[in-house]
C-alpha cells in the first residue's frame, strides 16, 4: 500500500528543522590563517549551504582568512588571497600548508644549506693552506712573536669555519629528515586510500 504525506502534515514536520536551522548560532571565532588541505579543490559559496551561489574555487595550499565557523563538520565563512569572501566546507581546512608544499620548502632550504655548506668546505680549505704556509715561515722569520700571533688568528678562524661547516652539516642532516618524513606521509596519503579501494573491491568481489 502506498502512503502520500499530505502537504501540511509535511509542512508540520518541517516547521522544527527550519526554526531549529534558523534559531542555531554560528560559532564566531577569531580571523586566522588556515591553508586548504591536500590535493583537492574546494567550491566557494555565498550561502553556506551546497547549492550556494557559485563564487569560485580555491585549490589545495591555498592560504585563507577563516572570518566564521558554523563547526568543524558544517561551513566557514573565508576570505580568499584575491579578496572573494564566501562560504566552503569546513572540513577542507588545515591549520599547517599541505605536504606537497612543506616538502617543496624543504627542500628548497635543503639546497641552500648544501649550498652553504659547499661555500663552508673552500673557506675551510684557503684557511688551512695559509696555516700550512704561515708554519715553515715560523722557523726563520726574526720576528718570531707576529708570526705567532697570525698563526693564532689563522688558528682561530679555522676552528671557526670548522665549527660553521659542522653546523650546517648537522642542519642538512635534520633536513634530510624532516624531507623523508614528509615524503613518507605524502606517499602513505596516496596509498592508503588506494589500498582501501583494493580492500573494499576485493570484498565485493567474494560475493
Amino acid at each position: 500500500m502506498k502512503f502520500r504525506l499530505h502537504r501540511h502534515t509535511a509542512s508540520l514536520f518541517s516547521l522544527p528543522l527550519l526554526l531549529s536551522a534558523v534559531l542555531a548560532p554560528a560559532v564566531h571565532a577569531a580571523e586566522k590563517t588556515q591553508y586548504i588541505d591536500d590535493e583537492i579543490s574546494v567550491t566557494v559559496r555565498d550561502a553556506p549551504r551546497n547549492d550556494g551561489g557559485y563564487l569560485g574555487v580555491i585549490k589545495s595550499g591555498d592560504r585563507v582568512t577563516v572570518l566564521e565557523s558554523l563547526g568543524p563538520e558544517s561551513f566557514a565563512r573565508v576570505r580568499t588571497a584575491s579578496g572573494t569572501e564566501g562560504w566552503i566546507t569546513a572540513r577542507f581546512l588545515s591549520d599547517e600548508p599541505a605536504a606537497k608544499d612543506q616538502l617543496d620548502s624543504t627542500k628548497q632550504a635543503l639546497n641552500t644549506a648544501e649550498a652553504r655548506i659547499k661555500e663552508l668546505e673552500q673557506a675551510l680549505g684557503q684557511a688551512q693552506g695559509s696555516l700550512d704556509k704561515a708554519r715553515p715561515a715560523l722557523e726563520l722569520a726574526q720576528d718570531n712573536d707576529r708570526l705567532k700571533g697570525e698563526i693564532a688568528e689563522l688558528q682561530r678562524a679555522s676552528e671557526e669555519v670548522k665549527a660553521r661547516f659542522n653546523e650546517q652539516k648537522a642542519r642538512r642532516k635534520t633536513m634530510l629528515t624532516s624531507a623523508g618524513l614528509i615524503g613518507a606521509g605524502v606517499l602513505g596519503g596516496l596509498i592508503l586510500p588506494w589500498l582501501g579501494r583494493t580492500g573494499r573491491r576485493r570484498r565485493y568481489s567474494e560475493f
